[in-house]
């Protein structure tokens, strides 16, 4: 089933990692340095801004936000007297971090890109293999990426290693399971969580599409941005597509969550580049409801 989307917030640089949280979508603008909270009835709030590009976010415990700082390889904290740093990764990640989960306890996990996707879709036959039917392998990257698991205090340690460019991230919390989404890989790579916080049991689960930015659904089943296709997909855990919504920009992350958790909300924008993102102002929050359809 397909079906059009609502536009809920617009005027955004780069729309990126949404997440469901306390009543509001929470994203960030990553060209636009800024996390941002959108209530159901479009009304938008700037929570704070960063300096240098944003990435994926998450709460402690407490309710400070956690927040990606992408060129710098840091994870900052939201204090009541603004962003501090909560743990640093720079002498490890040589490019960028990417998104982020953090769970209830307050433990994070977060990816690394491993190299720069701009310079890698530069490339003609790269762009073409993406976008054609089925990619039915993973494509031949200048580096792999990691996993990294941080404590609530900033601790962190290398959890998974020999992704191809690690993107969304989420966890199952009812089983334990991480999701990671590898987007030049063209499949996910799954992980039972330890107590401890340690990745286990790896397995992969073949897509056939590049991924980007997911979202979990009440039945445990995985919304999967495809920004090549400009849609999000319905994915069971066999890797069967079961739904999916188009749009009419690149899809590049989407969140499950409204006030009966049956709204899903998506991260579009017109382009990738920094510059355009920043001159055109293009980038939306979209939402369509999952009521009625076969979700």
């Amino acid at each position: 089933m397909e079906t059009a989307t609502s536009v809920l917030g617009e005027g955004y640089a780069f729309t990126e990692c949404p997440r469901w949280h306390e009543g509001r979508l929470w994203f960030v603008d990553m060209h636009g340095q800024q996390v941002v909270a959108l209530d159901e009835e479009g009304m938008a709030e700037v929570i704070t801004s960063v300096p240098g590009r944003v990435g994926g976010i998450g709460w402690l415990p407490d309710g400070r936000l956690l927040v990606v700082q992408q060129d710098a390889s840091k994870i900052l904290r939201l204090d009541p007297g603004g962003l501090v740093e909560h743990a640093d990764l720079s002498g490890t990640v040589s490019t960028m971090l990417n998104d982020m989960w953090v769970d209830a306890s307050g433990r994070a996990w977060v990816g690394e890109m491993g190299f720069d996707p701009h310079t890698f879709l530069a490339d003609p036959e790269v762009v073409t293999e993406l976008t054609g039917e089925r990619v039915d392998a993973p494509l031949d990257v200048p580096a792999t990426s990691r996993v990294f698991m941080v404590e609530p205090d900033g601790t962190w340690r290398t959890a998974a290693t020999d992704l191809i460019f690690t993107n969304g991230i989420v966890l199952d919390d009812r089983t334990r399971t991480l999701f990671v989404a590898e987007t030049f890989g063209a499949r996910l790579t799954i992980f039972d969580v330890e107590a401890d916080g340690s990745l286990a049991s790896r397995r992969e689960l073949p897509l056939g599409f590049a991924p980007d930015g997911m979202s979990i659904d009440g039945e445990g089943r995985l919304w999967i941005a495809d920004p090549m296709h400009m849609c999000a997909r319905l994915i069971d855990l066999n890797g069967t597509e079961v739904d999916r919504v188009t749009t009419d920009q690149l899809c590049l992350a989407c969140a499950v969550g409204g006030s009966t958790g049956r709204t899903l909300f998506l991260c579009t924008a017109p382009t990738t580049e920094e510059d355009q993102s920043l001159q055109l102002r293009a980038a939306r929050i979209d939402s369509v409801a999952l009521a009625g359809r076969s979700s």
